[in-house]
């Protein structure tokens, strides 16, 4: 019998979860929710640039949910300002997995009733924080022991830190195995940037830092200029490895020796999650309730910067 999945959102990132559901290594039926012809159009060119085996995915496209049938997992790729309802409809439709872009959700409120409804329902969400799937950097953490203190910093350009702190954040809880640690905005430039996805969103540049149970140290710098290669330094007692993710290359200060960093894409990285979940009902992934406290320290930080850059207080951290 064919593996069912529905792909909710299949814009930018929706597509690019689309080809790697056709890389599928088994025969699958794909629903695909979205309404906006110019993302379809987007998605239906992305599909021809890729080959696959067309009689083994049966693909349907639907402008809303009421039309989609039951499915062993859904795919979420829509803005997080609707994701809660969302969520909610598809859990009540039966839906009972789900892997989740980021930002989940916009509110400590909001994300503690989908953990809420997640646990009433027996069901499953994992977070799309996908460079725990690098092959690379899970090379990295079998180097890495489990109870070392680590210093770990992030350099980049202006890429968005509203956007993708959470990817570094959980890089870096996953790498030092950290349950539980705080975060500190203090260091985000003075000023509130505009958000390419829309103006009910806002952008953040300038440093975050934080510190781990176990006294490990973070450090992400996105810098207000573009073009900055993105490196991921990580030291203890025993290395000092230097990751340049932008032009692949892993440097090992220690052992003087330079290796090879593969950046592994959406278009290929769904493929072995959807797998997983599928076959295992397990992924590396962090689940809702282990991105948790990711999620409620950068609505934190966020909040009071903006607050402190307008003087009003904010329910809804305005992220995506």
């Amino acid at each position: 019998m064919n593996k069912r999945i529905l792909l909710v959102g299949c814009g930018n990132i929706g597509s690019r979860h689309l080809q790697a559901l056709v890389k599928l290594p088994f025969k699958t039926d794909i629903e695909i929710v979205e309404p906006n012809e110019n993302a379809k159009k987007l998605a239906k060119i992305r599909l021809d640039e890729i080959p696959f085996k067309k009689s083994s995915f049966n693909i349907e496209w639907h402008s809303s949910l009421q039309k989609t049938k039951s499915c062993e997992l859904v795919i979420l790729a829509t803005p997080s300002t609707n994701r809660v309802e969302l969520i909610e409809e598809l859990l009540k439709m039966g839906h009972n997995r789900l892997l989740i872009e980021k930002i989940v959700c916009q509110s400590d409120h909001d994300y503690k009733h989908l953990l809420s409804l997640i646990h009433s329902t027996n069901s499953k969400g994992w977070i799309n924080t996908s460079r725990r799937y690098f092959t690379s950097y899970q090379n990295l953490k079998n180097q890495i022991q489990s109870n070392s203190k680590l210093n770990f910093v992030v350099n980049a350009g202006n890429m968005g830190l509203g956007s993708n702190a959470l990817h570094f954040v959980d890089l870096f809880t996953w790498i030092t195995n950290s349950k539980n640690f705080t975060l500190n905005g203090d260091y985000l430039d003075d000023k509130l940037l505009d958000n390419k996805r829309g103006a009910e969103f806002k952008e953040f540049s300038g440093t975050i830092t934080g510190k781990s149970s176990n006294g490990s140290t973070l450090s992400i710098n996105f810098l207000q200029k573009e073009n900055i290669p993105v490196f991921v330094s990580i030291f203890d007692e025993k290395n000092a490895l230097v990751i340049d993710e932008t032009t692949e290359k892993i440097y090992d200060l220690v052992k003087q020796q330079t290796s090879e960093f593969k950046v592994e894409f959406q278009s290929t990285l769904t493929t072995k999650i959807s797998t997983d979940i599928l076959e295992k009902d397990d992924s590396f992934l962090p689940s809702l309730k282990e991105s948790e406290i990711a999620h409620s320290e950068l609505f934190r930080i966020f909040n009071h910067h903006i607050k402190k850059m307008t003087h009003v207080e904010v329910e809804k951290c305005p992220i995506t």
